[in-house]
């Protein structure tokens, strides 16, 4: 650099001249600093700013101020890890500024064994109703509907419920009606929604049958309160959650130094599937990491690892998760 600058103004350009230097542009940890053709050496070197790095030299440098435009977001400045499959939903973070690091913890694959979800789908006429509590639930188990020579026809009088209005949007992909979207879950909640629509004829969810397709590893709280109901209901897997084989040193590297600003996890296996890749000093690489989680589950395996969960949307989506890490860097902001 010393040689370029030296050269310009040897071939006429004023000492005057205003220079930028900028590194790592449009990045979280952007580095911009401004001098002129006189000083801008030494102030280089004084900042320890190293490649890469792009150097802008006339009047336009003076316009810095009107055009910092990227350096004004409200995330910028911020990188957010980002645990699930695919990143989806967290978009308007990057909007705003931030750069989303994507380190899927868990990768969805079908069941090792359909013999219980053949069953299901064999007397699939049976039932009342069909529960869905995510979209890959809903993905997995009509694919496997179909695979048996079966199609969306076979589900006539059966009625849905959805878990969520990314859950119900999946469904409704497919051409199917959402019967009930309730507005949280829990197993005592449903269960008396569902009594609701099922009216007087029942006392309490006595012939009612259900079937909850869903992941190969899943709580027992709602099937349980069913059938103390005496509701019948078949949970069989539909899909499975697996660890992906990889070893994260860049992302290890960015933790322990500081790079990552939020680490999302959207449920329990995401958390418990980073930790276990990131081996024995996964809690000290997260202990000044803000952490996010979608719902009180995900919550609870953060803090049985003796982590403190900083960010829970009272809404189990990533919409409201997004809400609230926005939220939250605007506080940090308005607090410096």
């Amino acid at each position: 650099m010393d040689v370029l600058v030296k050269k310009l103004m040897e071939n006429g350009r004023s000492p005057d001249t205003p220079v930028a230097v900028i590194r790592w542009g449009t990045r979280p940890d952007q580095k911009t600093i401004t001098g002129t053709l006189r000083d801008i050496v030494d102030i280089v070197k004084e900042k320890d700013i190293k490649p890469p790095a792009v150097m802008v030299i006339g009047e336009v440098v003076k316009l810095r101020e009107r055009l910092m435009w990227y350096e004004k977001k409200p995330m910028f400045g911020h990188r957010v890890l980002v645990t699930r499959e695919h990143a989806g939903g967290f978009e308007p973070l990057e909007d705003l500024g931030a750069e989303m690091i994507e380190f899927p913890t868990i990768e969805i694959a079908p069941p090792e064994n359909y013999d219980e979800l053949d069953s299901a789908i064999n007397k699939i006429e049976a039932y009342n109703w069909i529960i869905f509590t995510s979209g890959n639930g809903v993905k997995y188990f009509l694919k496997r509907l179909m695979e048996k020579d079966k199609d969306i026809r076979d589900l006539k009088g059966i009625k849905i419920c959805a878990i969520g209005t990314k859950t119900a949007a999946e469904i409704k992909r497919y051409g199917i009606k959402v019967d009930l979207i309730p507005e949280e879950f829990n197993a005592e909640g449903l269960i008396k929604i569902i009594q609701g629509f099922e009216g007087s004829r029942v006392q309490g969810l006595k012939g009612v049958r259900l079937l909850l397709p869903r992941a190969e590893k899943a709580r027992e709280i709602f099937p349980e309160k069913v059938r103390e109901s005496g509701g019948e209901i078949d949970v069989p897997a539909a899909y499975r959650a697996v660890k992906p084989e990889m070893h994260g040193k860049r992302l290890k590297r960015f933790l322990k130094e500081g790079r990552i600003s939020v680490a999302t996890f959207t449920s329990a296996s995401t958390f418990d599937n980073f930790m276990e890749i990131m081996g024995a000093d996964a809690d000290e690489l997260l202990r000044d990491v803000t952490i996010a989680v979608i719902g009180p589950v995900t919550a609870r395996a953060v803090e049985k690892a003796g982590l403190k969960v900083e960010i829970m949307p009272e809404t189990a989506t990533i919409e409201a998760m997004v809400e609230d890490i926005i939220k939250w860097a605007a506080k940090r902001q308005a607090a410096v």
